[in-house]
């Protein structure tokens, strides 16, 4: 039997140096990857799920590996190299999700939660009851939409595209990872856009019935009102958040390829 699989258990394709940069790469988009990279995920788990991964990968990736030409006094170089691939790959996803939180705290504003912060599980951070609402919704997307089987594809995928050790972080991978935040900001105000408007509609509505009916008391009907709101823009905003969402996840597999085309130039 020639199955590349079996070669994994053979002393003689064993690799030491082969395997810890494979670790590496595996291990970067882990750390990155949105739900993996929490407090509630045990770091036993997360180096198991990195070893497993990396041996599923190892008799994939081969022998020919860049660094055997540089020589192994590069394999430093070469482990940050690889590490820094693999949260490329992993910092997709999670600007996504950095892009639902910030829509999030916009429309938290807007609806009257944004004096309720709760902490977000899939982060560290403390976000508004919506934008923490939000984030399930949109982790539930992420399951639904196997955005996650399209993040380990990549990192299957990363290997045809750029070698081990074969990185390259210049101008245009900057570049690349600027116009990504630029869409992470376009995202996160585009779910928030309806929150938005509402709450201008509404903050002039009640403008409007202050001034005919100077005797109402603003301060104590109007953040009821906010609240009551943003609740029904949330129920019926949650069709319009999920195609958004949707259509950003089913696009991830194009992002990804891009981003590894751009890491793969060389003199950029």
């Amino acid at each position: 039997m020639n199955s590349p699989f079996m070669n994994l258990f053979s002393l003689s394709r064993w690799d030491p140096e082969l395997f810890v940069l494979i670790l590496a790469r595996t291990s970067g988009v882990l750390i990155a990857l949105p739900a993996f990279n929490t407090r509630a995920v045990p770091t036993k788990v997360k180096a198991l799920m990195a070893v497993a991964l990396s041996a599923l990968l190892f008799p994939l990736v081969g022998a020919d590996a860049a660094f055997r030409e540089a020589g192994y006094d590069l394999l430093l170089l070469n482990l940050f190299s690889e590490f820094m691939v693999g949260v490329s790959i992993g910092f997709c996803a999670y600007l996504i999700f950095a892009a639902v939180a910030l829509g999030g705290q916009l429309a938290g504003v807007q609806a009257g939660f944004g004096i309720v912060d709760v902490i977000n599980p899939l982060g560290v951070a403390e976000v508004p009851l919506l934008g923490n609402f939000q984030t399930q919704v949109a982790f539930l997307i992420f399951l639904a939409t196997n955005a996650q089987y399209a993040m380990i594809w990549a990192l299957a995928r990363s290997y045809e595209i750029i070698r081990i050790g074969g990185g390259t972080f210049g101008g245009h991978y900057f570049d690349g990872v600027i116009h990504l935040f630029g869409s992470m900001m376009s995202l996160g105000l585009v779910l928030a856009s309806p929150f938005i408007v509402g709450g201008v509609i509404l903050n002039l509505v009640l403008g409007f019935l202050s001034k005919m009916m100077p005797q109402m008391n603003l301060i104590s009907l109007g953040l009821p009102v906010m609240v009551l709101g943003g609740i029904v823009l949330t129920l019926l905003g949650l069709p319009f958040f999920g195609t958004v969402l949707e259509k950003t996840m089913g696009s991830l597999d194009g992002t990804l390829r891009d981003l590894l085309e751009v890491m793969a130039r060389h003199g950029g």
